[in-house]
């Protein structure tokens, strides 16, 4: 996963997160994807949520709905 984080191919790292059954796999590509354009590709959105959720990592989701937030907030 470390070398996919290195190489910034989103598509892979996507792929290979969805068929790992690792919490660390999960929350490292929740943690890669939020670096990219989330706000405007929808598909990012739901994956970041989705690797969280599996990844059991609460917190960290918890923080990245207060961006979602902030970006809502900040745009209005």
């Amino acid at each position: 996963m470390k070398c996919l984080l290195k190489s910034g191919d989103t598509d892979k790292i996507i792929f290979f997160a969805g068929v790992s059954r690792q919490k660390e796999i999960y929350v490292m590509a929740g943690n890669y994807l939020q670096t990219e354009d989330w706000k405007s590709k929808p598909e990012l959105l739901k994956s970041i949520i989705s690797f969280y959720t599996k990844g059991k990592a609460p917190h960290l989701l918890a923080n990245f709905y207060v961006s979602c937030a902030q970006v809502s907030v900040s745009t209005f």
